[in-house]
């Protein structure tokens, strides 16, 4: 696993006592249907990191994929809780987004995104955590590159006017399906309510040697650790940001 990669506190602000660790994954549920390991493996990936909220992506609920719906059966391999948003249907049964944390999901609500192609959405969820209320958003953007470049500025444009909407604290994850230097990222910066935690120069997909899957969180979060977790069995490796609440 890689070493941390530290990022300097703000003189003007203080940690919160309490601090988060937020994680991404897009796990590539499709592949369980070809090794029966699979999905034991991404909850060994997700349980080794002990993160207190994490976004996942390509999630099958009952499809042929399996019987099972993913997001149940990692949360009781992780003890997590879960909560699953459905992007569309898929070979017989659902596919989309899920959020698992340790919290409390006090409600959740799943945003449908414009755009062509594959049928898109956001999954909002309200966590309290220690008693910390907070928003925890995930989603996963149009594929295909230049192809589907429309649809990801429509939807980029869509959860960009959600998320500034938000009025607890809040933190987005997802796959983008883009590298940091894209239009579509820098749309999204320009709303002003986000910034991207990390450092971007590492890969997360590792068949292109590029960055797609991000945390952005708003002005009241500092960023104290990030890294790419550089294992596990899906086609992307998730990333995980320890964050802690700035009080002034």
């Amino acid at each position: 696993m890689k070493d941390e990669v530290k990022i300097g506190l703000a003189s003007s602000f203080i940690l919160h006592p309490s601090s988060f660790r937020f994680m991404s994954y897009n796990i590539q549920g499709h592949a369980a249907a070809k090794r029966g390991d699979f999905l034991p493996k991404i909850a060994e990936v997700i349980a080794a990191v002990s993160p207190d909220v994490v976004g996942l992506q390509e999630v099958h609920c009952r499809t042929r994929v399996g019987p099972s719906h993913q997001g149940e059966v990692l949360a009781e391999m992780t003890g997590l809780h879960l909560q699953f948003g459905r992007s569309c249907a898929m070979d017989g049964g659902d596919y989309g987004n899920a959020v698992l944390t340790r919290g409390t999901i006090v409600s959740s609500f799943t945003h449908p995104l414009p755009g062509s192609g594959e049928p898109r959405s956001l999954l909002q969820t309200d966590i309290d955590l220690d008693g910390v209320e907070l928003t925890f958003f995930v989603t996963h953007l149009a594929a295909w590159g230049r192809l589907l470049r429309v649809a990801r500025h429509q939807q980029i444009a869509h959860l960009g006017d959600i998320t500034a909407r938000g009025s607890l604290p809040h933190v987005l994850v997802g796959d983008f399906n883009v590298p940091p230097g894209a239009e579509e990222i820098r749309t999204l910066l320009s709303h002003g309510h986000l910034r991207v935690a990390g450092d971007l120069k590492e890969a997360t997909f590792p068949m292109t040697r590029q960055r797609l899957d991000y945390l952005f969180c708003d002005p009241r979060w500092e960023v104290i650790s990030a890294e790419v977790v550089r294992r596990g069995p899906s086609d992307h490796w998730p990333i995980v940001v320890e964050l802690g609440m700035r009080t002034a």
